[in-house]
């Protein structure tokens, strides 16, 4: 059936795929897919239909971005304590509470889908070169490693601590599944030969290696995986779509509630988005902001939404593993991207390869997100030294600390409260939280903007410094001709060293 399927692309063209590529594309679903599994069995939505919803978003993004921009679209973190509150696991699956619940979900983010068109819009109006005056390098570089640095130690709870601490898992077990998959991807990456296969599916080999070690230790269970009622999606679609019989149960408290809850996160997300295009542009080297352009990323990230709403997927965004991918493999191609998403359809579908799925320990999704999470930070360094961000300005100093502190401490603080229930630990407004990365992209766009460019103090202290460096060189220089002439030589310790480079 693959090859019948990759066999109706144009062989000369854009569409026409290598093996290679299929496993490229491969690596690229199996990054992002822990957490597009982990969102909808969190908010009680269909495995399948976040699947569907990731593939079916990622195309539209992919043709919206005129097949440009290498990104995945896979379900959005941020609007999980809202899908929660609304939908929650307290509701049975496919009840007529669940299909009340399920459609003020849908519906309100096909809404928040729709802000985004608008922002969209805005951002075409105005122009990018005025929305990227808000994002330089000293406020997108530090935002970046947030971006890392926070989802790092939620994935060493979500898919490793927790295993033990709440679930009854052994320790040794976990950690050694996580090292085993962690160290398989550095060493495939550092050793492998530079133009070899296996220098650009490192991860891939890493999620092999992990599960058979896994395996080994016994902590791979096949116990009720596969089902020959769900072999497909469509032997239950009925029961998948049935959160439309909600609508008309809907109240308008209901409506309003909802709305309340989902809706302003389009707001979030819209500052989470910018951050991980930058990390693209960054990694990939193209400004995506300008070519094809911010106002068609949101846009795609917005129709994305709409499809995961309509379909009853939980919300898509832009996906922080799969940068980390780009970054690792260096492998940049949109089109890699693009027949990931037909396999993360192909996948949802067949619902005998998601419950295969299923079976891959959170331990050794947790390996890889070790070094995965670690690229994306290393990513927003790279970022700092390529716009050559002085850091000798106090200026530059305080946003940079002013973001990674806010970003990283309550980033901190957020996990705690998901990991003793205490939501006072967490920035809410009412029932929803406020991303710690959201307000630290805030705060660094403030700044950026409060702040002069150059500080007269500082300048004038440079000024002088130089002032007193060239003093300096033509102290030398005068030195060099008088030795040059058979004059007295001044001794070196009467001068000051020039400066170097």
């Amino acid at each position: 059936m693959t090859k019948d399927f990759l066999s109706c692309f144009k062989k000369d063209g854009s569409y026409h795929y290598s093996p290679k590529e299929v496993v490229l594309a491969f690596q690229h679903m199996f990054a992002m897919l822990g957490a597009t599994i982990l969102v909808p069995i969190l908010t009680n939505m269909s495995i399948s239909m976040g699947l569907i919803a990731a593939g079916l978003g990622t195309i539209a993004f992919y043709f919206i971005t005129q097949k440009k921009v290498p990104v995945f679209l896979g379900s959005s973190f941020a609007f999980l304590p809202a899908l929660i509150s609304i939908v929650g696991s307290d509701k049975v699956k496919y009840s007529v509470e669940w299909q009340n619940a399920m459609a003020v979900a849908s519906l309100c983010l096909v809404i928040a889908g729709a802000v985004y068109m608008i922002f969209s819009f805005v951002i075409k109006k105005v122009g990018v070169e005025k929305v990227k005056k808000l994002f330089p390098p000293v406020v997108i570089g530090p935002v970046i490693i947030i971006i890392g640095m926070i989802l790092a130690p939620k994935m060493f709870w979500n898919n490793i601590i927790i295993n033990y601490e709440l679930f009854g898992g052994k320790a040794w077990q976990q950690w050694t599944t996580a090292g085993v998959t962690a160290l398989s991807i550095i060493l495939t990456s550092a050793f492998a030969k530079p133009k070899s296969f296996l220098k650009v599916i490192p991860v891939l080999v890493g999620f092999v290696v992990g599960y058979i070690y896994a395996a080994i230790i016994g902590l791979v269970s096949y116990k009720n995986a596969f089902s020959v009622e769900r072999i497909i999606i469509f032997q239950n679609i009925g029961k998948e779509l049935s959160f439309y019989k909600g609508y008309a149960n809907m109240t308008g408290a209901s409506f309003l509630n909802g709305f309340l809850a989902i809706v302003p996160i389009a707001i979030v997300t819209f500052m989470e988005h910018l951050g991980d295009i930058s990390a693209n542009s960054v990694i990939c080297r193209k400004d995506f902001m300008l070519d094809p352009g911010l106002n068609r990323t949101i846009m795609g990230d917005g129709v994305g939404t709409m499809i995961a709403g309509l379909i009853g997927g939980p919300s898509n965004t832009t996906y922080g593993e799969n940068t980390a991918v780009l970054a690792i493999t260096q492998n940049y191609s949109p089109k890699n991207i693009f027949l990931a998403a037909i396999l993360a359809v192909i996948f949802g579908i067949f619902s005998i390869f998601g419950d295969f799925l299923s079976t891959i320990p959170s331990a050794v999704i947790g390996g890889a997100s070790i070094v995965l999470f670690g690229m994306i930070s290393a990513s927003g360094l790279r970022a700092l030294v390529d716009g050559k961000v002085d850091f000798t300005n106090s200026r530059n100093m305080i946003i940079v600390s002013v973001v990674l502190s806010i970003g990283l401490g309550l980033g901190a603080m957020s996990l705690a409260g998901d990991i003793t229930g205490n939501a006072n630990l967490k920035i809410m407004i009412g029932k929803i939280e406020i991303s710690p990365l959201a307000l630290a992209t805030l705060a660094g766009i403030i700044l950026n903007l409060v702040f002069p460019e150059k500080i007269q103090g500082e300048n004038s202290e440079k000024n002088t410094n130089i002032a007193e460096d060239k003093k300096d060189v033509d102290v030398i220089e005068q030195t060099k001709e008088s030795s040059d002439n058979g004059a007295e030589i001044v001794k070196s310790s009467d001068v000051i060293d020039p400066p170097q480079g």
